[in-house]
């Protein structure tokens, strides 16, 4: 009895006031809540209550009772019917037995929150009230369905639809939490879904009003799911919104796994604090098992990044309320960026410097940018003190930094029109001597306006600032620091590949230390000694690719594994393999547009190295729509120096090209070559090279010698100085061919003995190119044996049956009619050189290779000249004039050549 209780309390906790406090406390919370007057469950008593609980039959309020669904200690809830008022309706009813004190007031706000909520996904309510033997009841829509996740695996469900059902319960949460209410018990129990799919969130007995007084609300923490609850409702902490967000991120977990989250879900009170507080929060794509209903890599990269934000320990670290949380799933769903994986690695500040770059050509708006480059390393930094500190120096720098630039130009025009270098260069100037003080604060900013720098191309001064960020990690952290270590990954020196060697070189070092052989550093570190020593030594390139992709696959899906995929791809077509860069570079292109989106950096070059592989085995059509797409994003997202729309621009026109659309290809290089001369100097290490080597390679083709020649051996001055040999190779073998077609075969056959020994020292055999350019020039001086020897060398392996394996064939044929030619047997050259017309004309080759069927016709028309049958020459080199006429330049050596021969 009450009155005796203190007495008890006296002995029982004699000497140990902490334990008589929580004793009182739970007391007092038993007796408000009705526990102490319930009977035992299991006992005497408790057996002749639920004998006695409502028959079937009787009549409640205008309902009467068909069947009990459920039953508890206190209560039960019942499938009535009404029968009255003329119409007849289905409805649940929950009854409380003599409801009283606590348990009553309990009722009758469950009863309160429910009449305040209308929404297709709540269970409505329908009446209620309190009978005259005291039992009180209210009257609920009935629903007939499945919980949740039985719902979903009995109807395997995929993913999307399993998305587009909990999104309904989002919906439903994110309207009761409009109304001020928090549900505090949701879990798929909770959530029946009808049978045609119609989800409806029930039981509201344990709901709190967001204004109630706390101290009423105390005793509603003991009704609760602890596999459902979040740390705040266990440790007696504020209960909000973001609650909810946290059962909704167990159900969501256990929706696409199959598993809570947790194996010890039957664990008491004490244990689920304890594991709320101290175990880390796993991954779904980690937990989901081989036979989860949703494959572990669907879940990686955006549903882990969604998941865990829902479940964080830290309320105010969660998504604020259930419609922020189900704006982010619809971003998924959508394929937009979610707000979970905001932050890393400076995502939001470089999409949006992407996307809206124009309008950053005022200092207004670089400010934004600058200050979601900063909250985009505060979101990723630790809650500490020390993290404050840091905070509040870049911001004060950044402030400081406009506040300069406004004050050093009296005129607030000229002040507005400050540009982004100019605002990068004062900021990176002021950096030197800011914040020795604040040196986390220090090397936060020189990685931004490094970052920045990289943004716009200024290589250079990225660089610089990599250099000064490096020598502070030293001073700062030491000579093993792995902060150290991730400076010197990042670095991207201007002025020499040995530099850059040694900087890996060093991480790698400190890597190893650290035992550190499978994280996302390291993977960063291989991809970028994959791309350093593609033009060195393409069998180890290769080799690092691989090994990032593999450790990087490991983690969810990130930029790091879009480039690590990309590197790969490319490897494979600089070194003659095409048709394996493909995969790779389609993958870069799928995982980088879903992490980054269309405004990804390096997007536009995954697709035009793409259309380079495609174009290479002659996938005319894909390689089009790839080297389109990719001119399309570098316009999209052009900067002040809109290098990105050159090189995609001159690759469309080398695919055009290789279709023989020469005059098309040809306007397209010189609009890209116009745009880049306007730039003027850029700090792209190969931008200028590399524009007038396929400038060159383009007119060419099409026709226009002296240019082509002239801007071809421009950019072999220019990589030769650079001195990366991979490139001075391919561009030795195109100065070759314009120097064929000009009639210097000489001057040719030296820079294309030049490329092979290049080549050779790669590791690599002489290519088909290299070697159908040396043959041609070789028959143009007449040294026949000499030539046999090389087209030997452009005959394709026996087993390969691609298409350009079939194009290679008809090349070497013809060369082999050419040889036959210059030896005197002309019928026999006629003769093939007819066979290699029918076999083209036969094939799908056909309307993209018009120009070697031009060059066969011209070779069999001359055969038949020799022979002393102009007659059967005629047709032949009239056609072979025609089309040549359609496909170059009207002072085109080919058309010369034609003419003359007709």
């Amino acid at each position: 009895p009450p009155e005796r209780r203190a007495a008890l309390l006296d002995r029982a906790c004699a000497g140990d006031p902490a334990r008589r406090e929580r004793a009182e406390r739970l007391l007092g919370l038993a007796e408000a809540d009705g526990f102490l007057e319930r009977p035992p469950l299991g006992s005497v008593v408790e057996t002749h209550a639920v004998a006695t609980m409502q028959p079937p039959g009787r009549t409640i309020g205008a309902y009467r009772l068909l069947r009990r669904i459920g039953a508890g200690g206190s209560g039960e809830v019942w499938l009535a019917e009404r029968s009255e008022g003329g119409f007849r309706q289905r409805a649940a009813v929950k009854i409380v037995r003599d409801a009283h004190g606590s348990l009553h007031e309990r009722f009758a706000a469950e009863r309160e929150i429910l009449a305040s909520l209308t929404h297709p996904g709540i269970a409505r309510l329908y009446d209620g009230g309190v009978e005259p033997d005291g039992c009180a009841y209210m009257v609920m829509e009935y629903v007939e369905g499945e919980h949740l996740v039985a719902y979903a695996d009995a109807h395997t469900l995929p993913l999307a639809e399993r998305l587009a059902l909990f999104l309904q319960v989002c919906d439903a949460v994110a309207y009761a939490h409009t109304r001020l209410v928090v549900h505090r018990d949701i879990k798929p129990a909770n959530i029946l879904v009808t049978a045609d799919g119609h989800a409806k969130l029930l039981d509201f007995g344990i709901a709190k009003l967001i204004c109630a007084e706390p101290a009423l609300d105390a005793t509603r923490t003991l009704h609760l799911s602890p596999a459902y609850a979040a740390p705040e409702q266990l440790t007696g902490d504020y209960v909000s919104t973001a609650t909810d967000v946290y059962a909704l991120g167990v159900t969501l977990f256990e929706l696409l796994t199959g598993r809570l989250p947790w194996a010890d879900h039957h664990a008491s009170l004490a244990t689920a604090v304890k594991r709320l507080l101290e175990a880390p929060t796993p991954a779904p794509s980690r937990a989901a098992a081989a036979s989860a209903p949703v494959p572990a890599r669907a879940l990686r990269g955006d549903l882990d990044a969604i998941v865990a934000r829902a479940l964080r320990k830290a309320p105010a670290a969660r998504y604020a309320d259930a419609r922020a949380l189900a704006d982010d799933l619809r971003r998924h769903l959508e394929r937009h960026p979610v707000l979970a994986r905001a932050g890393v690695r400076s995502y939001v500040v470089r999409r949006y410097l992407r996307r809206h770059w124009l309008a950053f050509a005022t200092a207004a708006v670089v400010f934004a940018a600058m200050a979601a480059a900063m909250t985009a390393v505060t979101w990723q930094a630790r809650r500490t003190q020390l993290e404050a500190q840091r905070a509040a120096a870049m911001q004060s720098f950044m402030t400081d930094l406009f506040r300069m630039n406004s004050s050093r130009q009296p005129d607030p025009l000229q002040a507005r029109q400050t540009t982004v270098r100019e605002l990068l260069d004062i900021g990176a100037a002021r950096i030197e001597n800011a914040l020795d003080d604040a040196p986390d604060a220090k090397l936060a900013l020189l990685r931004t306006f490094a970052e920045l720098y990289g943004e716009l191309g200024l290589f250079r001064e990225e660089s610089a600032l990599q250099h000064r960020a490096i020598e502070l990690d030293r001073r700062h952290y030491g000579d093993d620091s792995l902060e150290l270590a991730r400076d010197l990954v990042e670095l991207r020196d201007a002025s020499t590949d040995s530099a850059t060697e040694a900087a890996y070189a060093e991480a790698a070092a400190i890597l190893d230390r650290h035992g550190d052989t499978h994280s996302m550093l390291r993977g960063t570190l291989l991809t970028n000694l994959a791309a350093l020593n593609s033009t060195s030594d393409v069998a180890a390139a290769r080799a690092q690719a691989r090994e990032a992709v593999a450790i990087l696959g490991a983690f969810p899906d990130s930029a790091e594994l879009a480039q690590a995929f990309y590197l790969l791809g490319m490897i494979d077509y600089y070194g003659g393999h095409s048709a394996d860069a493909i995969p790779s570079l389609r993958r870069a292109i799928e995982i980088s547009r879903e992490v980054v989106g269309t405004g990804a950096p390096m997007l536009p070059a995954y697709y035009w190295t793409l259309a380079n592989a495609q174009s290479d085995v002659l996938q005319h059509a894909d390689a089009e729509a790839s080297a389109r797409t990719a001119l399309a994003l570098a316009l999209a997202n052009h900067s002040e120096k809109p290098t990105d729309a050159v090189r995609a621009g001159l690759v469309l026109a080398d695919v055009l090209a290789r279709t023989d659309r020469f005059k098309e290809a040809l306007a397209t290089t010189r609009e890209a070559r116009r745009t880049a001369l306007a730039i003027g100097e850029v700090d792209d290490f190969d931008f200028q090279a590399y524009t007038l080597w396929r400038a060159g390679a383009v007119e060419g083709q099409a026709g226009a010698l002296e240019d082509g020649l002239a801007d071809a051996e421009r950019a072999l001055a220019v990589r030769r100085e650079q001195k990366h040999e991979s490139p001075v190779s391919s561009t030795l073998q195109t100065v070759a061919e314009l120097l064929i077609e000009s009639g210097r075969e000489n001057a040719a056959l030296d820079d294309l003995a030049e490329a092979r020994a290049i080549q050779q020292r790669f590791g690599l055999s002489p290519s088909r190119r290299n070697a159908m350019l040396s043959s041609r020039a070789l028959l143009a001086l007449g040294r026949t044996d000499e030539a046999r020897a090389f087209v030997r060398h452009m005959l394709p392996r026996e087993d390969d049956r691609s298409a350009s394996a079939q194009l290679w064939s008809l090349r070497h044929d013809l060369a082999e009619a050419e040889i036959a030619l210059q030896d005197g047997d002309a019928e026999h050259a006629a003769a093939r050189a007819a066979e290699v017309g029918r076999r083209l004309r036969e094939s799908a080759l056909a309307p993209t290779q018009r120009a070697l069927g031009a060059d066969a016709a011209l070779l069999e028309g001359r055969a038949h000249l020799r022979r002393g049958d102009a007659e059967r020459a005629r047709p032949l080199l009239a056609d072979a004039l025609a089309v040549r006429d359609d496909l170059y330049l009207p002072d085109s050596p080919k058309i010369a050549e034609a003419a003359l021969a007709l």
